[in-house]
């Protein structure tokens, strides 16, 4: 019946395309007008590559009376994109439909019409048979460009008065705004001038390059309908992106558009990563190991998956072992299973979560305690209160050895895990892990519905390191299934699209600077990111008020030398801040890949560190760091990202930086009830510079014994 009523509301039209135009004059609707007149232009790019199949053409059949648009006229709502049914081509008598899947699932509200995309289909069909007249002789592509360049013009500029062709010939006259004829026939359109009347500047940029298709030596200029029509298919797909986003600086500042979540160029590896994962929901584990040099994308790459995993039932287990911890990988280790307590906790149904609780007691017994030891946090789950969560007089004092650690935890993810809620185990940077971490892990996947995901930089590990013995002992025993990636640079279309993401271009115009860019770093995508923000840093990548768009000179790029070391360009970056920043990136880095942000609102209190806070908050803007995790917690967004920060602080004065932010969180926090990690990270800072306090106060000696003897107490509670 909605149907029914739908058709009865509204009724078929067809318009010459001039008067189509003039309508339209009548509802300037801003965003759903460009939609609209690029549908139009898109529709009629698409006629005359047909067309040109057919019969040559000639300069008046490249003219606005030459198209028809067919549209639905509704009684009670205004026009849309939706609307324009068809586009029609009256000397071919061609006749092309649109056809829009994207309208099955869309919703029916028109206020965010424009931000949808469409991805359009078009059917064409004939009436004439493919002429053999002669008569005409095809005029040259560049010329068809260049007519359809002022069709455009007079599509976006609504019928410009301005504009007087002579379509007669193979070359037109065009008169500017001053009323003066161009030179040699030539098109001098004007960026400004469709901008001033109200088009976004990607369309502006579309019509002065098919425009002067007819010049000398044009820049970007179109060479074929093909280029030019799929840009204008670019421009329906993508409007946010292309149409309506603004690049103009923000707060002062210019920044790229970069896509946060956007992997670029690895949906194979992404594909791999997905079955491995199917395989383990059916009752199976896997051991997948990812290389590649530092920068490949290798975090990224699992981390696109993780939301998946996560929507479909799974827990992620994520660690990143790091090479200033002096806690150990093992220690690391066993605390990121000590937080899957809690993940499990907080995302499993009550139904659910009382099955994982019977199997744990089921499993362990009166050995529970010995779990609750290892894994304090399970206490989440089983309440010491519940009859096996009781602590066993006399086991309090046993030690265990790495024989236990295995035997318990394999147990754990074996009564935790399941064929609707299996385990991701993720560890990063393995290169810094040792035999011990990875023998646990080991005899962990002897468990079913554990998909176990280790990266390491293969650039920095010899092959007699532990991760590669893991590998062949994992493949002699069969215990699962075992698969390598190893990342190579992407490829250079795919970083083009991140470019022109990024600047919000068509990627026919940032491909000649992607493939400068890709040729210095390799397709290395985290070297590429850099090297494309230290351009902008330089000048050499400017963005023109003017134009409202981004702008550079290839030439000079090009001649730009590069160094193979990512950390110059970053910490040469970061030598330019502001010195409240660059002493945050300093001080962030010296507690490694992260820090709690307790730490660091403690040191903002001290006279030494009274602006971090400040300073951290610019280094979050400047895309350095990012705050994540509850509790909160300050974290690089990227290994050399704070190698960079941590190079601003010369060698020989590393362990004197240390101890001086340990001295100055030990004096600020004196009477608090500080928690076991706050202990330990106060007393690690302390103990870089041991020799130093040896020639303190016994007073101080005494108070930094005390100091450490409460550390070593809390790493004993959480390795025991």
């Amino acid at each position: 019946m909605g149907d029914i009523n739908n058709q009865m509301n509204n009724i078929m039209e067809d318009m010459p395309l001039t008067k189509w135009l003039e309508a339209e004059l009548k509802n300037p609707d801003g965003k759903r007008l460009i939609i609209r007149k690029t549908t139009v232009a898109y529709a009629a790019a698409e006629l005359l590559q047909k067309a040109i199949t057919i019969a040559p053409l000639s300069a008046n059949k490249i003219s606005l009376d030459n198209f028809v648009v067919r549209t639905k006229k509704w009684h009670h709502r205004p026009s849309s994109a939706a609307d324009i049914v068809g586009v029609d081509m009256i000397s071919e008598k061609l006749s092309l439909t649109i056809i829009d899947p994207s309208d099955l699932g869309r919703s029916s509200s028109r206020d965010a019409e424009e931000d949808a995309g469409r991805n359009l289909v078009v059917s064409i069909s004939s009436c004439l048979p493919r002429s053999s007249d002669s008569g005409f002789e095809q005029i040259k592509e560049s010329t068809i460009c260049h007519l359809f360049g002022i069709l455009l013009y007079q599509i976006y500029s609504n019928l410009d008065p301005f504009l007087e062709n002579k379509l007669e010939g193979n070359e037109p006259t065009l008169l500017d705004h001053g009323g003066v004829k161009t030179e040699k026939g030539g098109l001098r359109l004007t960026y400004s001038t469709l901008r001033e009347l109200g088009s976004p500047p990607n369309i502006c940029m579309l019509v002065q390059n098919f425009a002067e298709g007819n010049l000398p030596s044009p820049r970007n200029t179109y060479f074929s309908l093909k280029e030019g029509s799929d840009d204008l298919h670019l421009l329906l797909r993508q409007p946010n992106k292309l149409l309506f986003t603004s690049n103009a600086p923000e707060d002062g500042y210019l920044r790229l558009r970069l896509q946060k979540n956007k992997l670029y160029g690895r949906d194979h590896e992404v594909s791999l990563i997905s079955d491995a994962f199917s395989t383990v929901c059916v009752g199976e584990s896997v051991a997948l190991f990812v290389g590649g040099f530092s920068g490949s994308g290798k975090t990224s790459l699992v981390e696109s998956v993780m939301a998946s995993v996560n929507a479909s039932g799974g827990y992620v287990l994520a660690q990143k072992f790091d090479q200033l911890s002096r806690g150990g990988p093992l220690l690391e280790l066993i605390s990121a299973f000590d937080r899957l307590c809690v993940l499990i906790q907080s995302r499993t149904s009550p139904q659910d979560l009382q099955i994982i609780v019977d199997r744990l007691t089921e499993t362990f017994g009166v050995d529970l305690s010995l779990l609750r030891r290892l894994l304090p946090k399970v206490d989440v789950l089983v309440p010491p209160s519940t009859k096996f969560g009781q602590q066993i007089p006399g086991q309090d004092g046993t030690r265990m050895n790495l024989q236990s650690v295995c035997f318990i935890l394999q147990h754990f993810i074996r009564a935790v895990s399941s064929k609707s809620h299996p385990v991701m185990i993720f560890l990063d940077d393995l290169q810094w892990s040792n035999s011990m971490t990875l023998k646990v892990i080991q005899h962990i996947l002897g468990a079913s519905n554990c998909l176990f995901v280790g990266s390491y930089r293969s650039n920095e590990v010899s092959p007699n390191h532990a991760v590669f013995r893991l590998m062949k002992e994992l493949e002699a025993s069969k215990q699962c299934s075992v698969q390598k990636l190893i990342l190579d640079g992407v490829k250079c279309e795919d970083l083009n699209t991140l470019v022109s993401d990024a600047l919000c271009l068509f990627p026919r115009v940032t491909r000649g600077l992607s493939s400068i860019i890709h040729e210095k770093t390799e397709g290395n995508p985290f070297f590429f990111l850099e090297f494309l923000r230290s351009l902008v840093d330089r000048g050499l990548l400017q963005y023109s008020m003017g134009l409202e768009r981004w702008e550079w000179d290839e030439d000079l790029i090009r001649l730009e030398k590069i160094t193979n070391n990512v950390l110059f360009l970053l910490a040469n970056k970061m030598s330019r801040m502001r010195m409240e920043v660059q002493m945050a990136l300093k001080v962030l880095s010296s507690f490694g890949n992260e820090v709690n942000e307790k730490i660091i609102t403690y040191l903002n209190t001290t006279s030494q560190f009274v602006d971090i806070l400040s300073g951290v908050e610019e280094a979050i803007s400047d895309g350095f760091v990012s705050r994540v995790g509850e509790p909160l917690c300050y974290v690089f967004v990227h290994d050399k990202v704070r190698e960079a920060a941590y190079s601003l602080i010369p060698d020989d004065a590393k362990d004197d930086f240390h101890c001086m932010l340990g001295e100055a969180l030990r004096s600020i926090s004196k009477g608090d009830g500080l928690d076991d990690n706050t202990v330990i990270t106060i007393a690690d800072q302390i103990n870089h510079n041991l020799d130093a306090l040896r020639q303190s106060s016994p007073s101080m000696r005494l108070e930094v014994a005390s100091l450490n003897y409460m550390a070593g107490v809390a790493a004993m509670s959480r390795s025991d």
